[in-house]
């Protein structure tokens, strides 16, 4: 279970810091709205854990070891994507930093301390959006009339 939510926590993790690198060579990384599409490539990664779990179990999923499988990615997804959004801020991030300021939910805390908000507020922002679509994917992967595609 933790083999797969970590596998493709880090295939998630490399989503999210491609979409940032496009959006960094694009110039809008002070776009915040959209970190929309981080939820997207989230729920993507989440959803394909548990479908890889659930196929690795020839289709016997509990419903709390798919929950977690599903916790777990979007928990290393996120630290790993929080780690390089901080490593950013401190070598060329002043630019974004400026702009988070700007915000009304982190405002001058950003300026004083930049990278524990940031690897903060992303923290959170994941790992809660994570479970929620662990819990929602599980819904539909806990039933046993449903098959996966090539699965036994």
């Amino acid at each position: 279970m933790e083999r797969v939510g970590i596998k493709y926590g880090v295939l998630t993790a490399a989503g999210l810091i491609g979409y940032f690198v496009i959006m960094m060579l694009l110039g809008l990384t002070d776009v915040i709205e959209l970190r929309f599409l981080n939820g997207v490539i989230m729920a993507i990664g989440v959803t394909l854990a548990i479908r890889a779990y659930k196929i690795s179990v020839n289709g016997q999923i509990a419903y709390l070891q798919g929950f977690g499988v599903g916790t777990i990615t979007a928990v290393v997804a996120t630290t790993l994507f929080a780690a390089l959004m901080v490593l950013y801020i401190k070598i060329a991030g002043e630019g974004l930093v400026s702009t988070l300021s700007t915000q009304r939910y982190l405002g001058e805390r950003v300026m004083s301390t930049p990278g524990v908000v940031v690897f903060i507020v992303l923290m959170l922002e994941g790992v809660i959006s994570g479970v929620m679509i662990s819990f929602i994917a599980m819904q539909w992967f806990k039933r046993d009339e449903h098959k996966v595609p090539n699965s036994p």
